[in-house]
């Protein structure tokens, strides 16, 4: 019984250590301040890989906060000089909460690391959004399948804070 048990534990491990995880995504950086009205970009980083032919990447992230309004491809793509396809997956049912970005090689395979994607948002309200990874996949010039470790990160909306004009002789006379 204790030979079977044996067995099982080293099968186990094995198996565990088997579908490690050779890869990451993360949102750069994991915790971006932006002001309401704001149009920035959000990047997604992968560490190193030999052989990236096609990725499809998806963040949720809340719309009440923020709205997704495009996306840019990163030097992982376009770093080569090599023809690529990179596209932003429309959502076919609200609410539209997930920036979805499918992308591929059109010709030899890519390698890392680098930038897989800028995603464009706008600061609605303020508020703070996460930016949840819900799937990464790579495939090689094979077509095997890898699924990396992927970290999101978070989105603050800031309000804009009011300033008044104030003369230089203003400012001296309150300090003197």
């Amino acid at each position: 019984m204790g030979r079977i048990v044996t067995v099982f534990l080293v099968a186990l491990v094995l198996g565990i250590a088997g579908t490690a995880q050779a890869a990451s995504v993360v949102v750069s950086p994991s915790d971006t301040t932006v002001s309401v009205g704001d149009d920035f970009l959000i990047r997604v980083q992968a560490d190193a890989f030999a052989d990236l032919k096609a990725y499809d990447l998806i963040f949720q992230f809340d719309p009440a906060i923020v709205q997704l309004t495009g996306a840019l491809p990163g030097d992982v793509l376009t770093g080569d000089g090599d023809p690529y396809f990179g596209t932003l997956v429309n959502e076919v049912s609200a609410p539209l909460d997930s920036a979805w970005y499918d992308a591929a090689m059109l010709s030899g395979s890519t390698q890392g690391p680098g930038v897989l994607v800028y995603f464009k948002f706008k600061a609605l309200v303020v508020g703070v959004s996460p930016l949840d990874c819900r799937k990464v996949d790579y495939r090689d010039s094979n077509n095997v399948q890898t699924l990396p470790g992927c970290t999101g990160g978070v989105i603050r909306v800031v309000g804009v804070t009011a300033t008044r004009s104030e003369t230089w002789g203003r400012l001296k006379s309150l300090y003197r």
